[in-house]
């Protein structure tokens, strides 16, 4: 596919439907004339379903390359906070389990972007527009930050208390799993 924005617009739009998700990878999206950068930066664009194609993608590439996350990490952080597309969220919480599951990987940026973390995974867990995969993600990811930042333990348990009042299943597992791994 040639590197231009049309065809990698029909690509996500269309084309993308017919792979299997298990095929996803850093050949793939190079056989396609993508890169993490080009998929970082159509994750953010006005087309919902592109957005949300272009996230999925990054997403199934960086879990079988985690090394892809590294040289577009800054830019990565730097727009989280504007992400609003629960589906895009949803595959940026699970890059952010990556970046966060001791060991770490670049322990030189942690430090830089954590605080991002923190704040946008307790901003979803009170979301009530959160959807169960992300809020369950992002309560893995304040976990992983709280074995480096004790502090957070405090206020992760209580807002998994306060989730388990009405929980689903998802949430109860995985909920109560962190509030054992915490004890």
């Amino acid at each position: 596919m040639a590197n231009n924005e049309k065809a990698i617009l029909h690509f996500l739009r269309h084309d993308i439907r017919a792979f299997d998700a298990k095929m996803f990878g850093l050949e793939f999206i190079t056989a396609h004339g993508l890169s993490p950068t080009l998929l970082l930066q159509y994750a953010y664009h006005d087309d919902a379903q592109v957005a949300f194609r272009a996230s999925w993608l990054l997403e199934h590439t960086a879990i079988k390359a985690p090394q892809i996350i590294q040289p577009i990490y800054a830019d990565f952080m730097e727009q989280l906070p504007s992400r609003k597309n629960w589906s895009c969220i949803r595959s940026f919480s699970k890059i952010g389990m990556i970046v966060t599951k001791p060991p770490r990987q670049w322990t030189s940026e942690n430090e830089i972007y954590d605080e991002i973390w923190i704040e946008q995974c307790f901003d979803w867990i009170i979301s009530p527009d959160c959807p169960v995969a992300v809020l369950v993600n992002g309560l893995d990811i304040l976990y992983y930050l709280s074995l480096e930042q004790r502090w957070i333990q405090e206020e992760l348990a209580a807002q998994i208390r306060h989730l388990l009042k009405t929980p689903t299943a998802a949430l109860s597992s995985r909920a109560n799993r962190i509030l054992k791994r915490m004890q």
